[in-house]
């Protein structure tokens, strides 16, 4: 299990990226009417096939991917199972032999926490929420870890968010209401971007092995978070 990360705003070589992205691509990013837009979306696609082929060692242009019932992309072969997200200029991308969700979200952006913990967390987690040292950052924890979970099951924001949860006796963790722990393993991948909160919601246990992606189109090893 391996989590990349890399950001959309760096400076690129507009021909190293080409180089990465089938016709297709090439074509739906241009088509996006705000160059900031068109840029964004050509590292993203980029920057994802680059490293699945990276990671797969196989040639780019071989990979293909389709959607699923609620929109995740998977690859065709089932080779691995991937998840690419993203928060303002900050993008991950999560690989696996098993299925999984990764969210990543970034705590400067203005927002409503409490409103939204309150309308859409389930009631523990409210009153946890209220309570905590640093509401905004418990907030994003607790936001991501929800995200990431959804995403791994693929149902999109049809599965509601105050179902289930992710804290119980004071440990992070996925649980049902009834405070019994899931089937899926929750961890916190290193982050080399301070103001970023993320999550990994994963079939497979353990901590990922993480990343940087630099516009050199290098990898740089990132330290293994401590689980939690």
């Amino acid at each position: 299990m391996t989590v990349y990360w890399f950001r959309l705003d760096d400076v690129w070589s507009e021909e190293r990226l080409e180089a990465w992205l089938i016709p297709e691509e090439r074509e739906r990013c241009g088509r996006l009417l705000f160059e900031h837009h068109r840029g964004r979306q050509l590292v993203a696609c980029a920057a994802l096939r680059q490293l699945l082929s990276l990671h797969l060692q196989r040639p780019a242009n071989q990979l293909r991917w389709e959607k699923a019932a609620h929109g995740k992309p998977y690859l065709a072969d089932g080779s691995c199972c991937f998840n690419l997200t993203h928060s303002e200029n900050v993008a991950a991308l999560a690989v696996s032999s098993r299925e999984l969700g990764l969210d990543v979200e970034d705590r400067t952006r203005r927002v409503e926490y409490l409103a939204l913990g309150k309308r859409f967390f389930a009631a523990a987690e409210a009153t946890e929420l209220e309570r905590a040292s640093d509401p905004r950052h418990f907030f994003f924890e607790v936001w991501t870890a929800k995200e990431a979970y959804i995403k791994a099951l693929g149902d999109g924001l049809s599965h509601p968010l105050d179902q289930f949860l992710t804290r119980h006796q004071g440990q992070w963790g996925l649980f049902d209401l009834q405070g019994k722990s899931l089937p899926w393993h929750l961890t916190r991948p290193f982050c080399p971007f301070p103001e970023t909160s993320a999550a990994l919601a994963s079939l497979e246990a353990g901590q990922p092995e993480c990343f940087l992606l630099t516009p050199e189109g290098e990898l740089a090893a990132l330290p293994v978070a401590s689980g939690r």
